[in-house]
């Protein structure tokens, strides 16, 4: 997991605020759009894990904390939309700096949970994703890290690729 944030930081290190919020070819994302996306995913699953530790309810359905998915289609490269509650704001809003520094913070927060419960307690936690169900702590884990290597291999493409001023899909 730390390893694929390494390797998002890399790869969008150097680049201005231009090119961070460039838009793909395919009118897609932009490279900032894809970390404000991890960022808040993160950041919404840190306040569900920080509510769930303390007992407080949480908005996930019922129903999740009975199954469990397997996690791998999630990460085949087949696009899924986002959910409303993690789709990144209006790049006209984003501040490229700003977002890199909500994603330090969000690892931090996440990590710093980790610590709090202790290893033992956060790796049998049981806290389910909306869609998959089940997750223990350690699942959280490789979810993250497969999330956010889907989404490295899109940033590297957005940067790398032509880009276009404007898309109609989206003006």
């Amino acid at each position: 997991m730390e390893a694929v944030r390494a390797e998002i930081y890399a790869a969008v290190a150097g680049k201005t605020d231009g090119e961070l919020l460039a838009l793909p070819a395919d009118c897609g994302w932009s490279a900032a759009e894809v970390l404000d996306h991890i960022g808040t995913a993160e950041r919404t699953l840190v306040k569900a894990l920080t509510k769930h530790e303390k007992g407080e309810p949480t908005r996930v359905p019922k129903r999740a904390w009975l199954y469990r998915l397997p996690m791998s289609p999630v990460f085949w490269k087949i696009r899924f939309p986002a959910p409303k509650l993690v789709r990144p704001r209006p790049r006209a809003e984003m501040n490229p700096a700003e977002v890199l520094g909500q994603l330090k913070a969000s690892r931090r927060d996440l990590l710093a949970l980790a610590d709090r419960m202790g290893e033992e307690r956060f790796a049998a936690m049981v806290f389910p994703h909306f869609l998959l169900g089940r997750f223990s702590g350690l699942d959280w884990f490789h979810f993250l890290a497969g999330h956010e290597g889907k989404h490295l291999g899109q940033i590297r493409r957005v940067l790398a690729g032509p880009k276009v001023l404007r898309c109609a899909k989206r003006a």
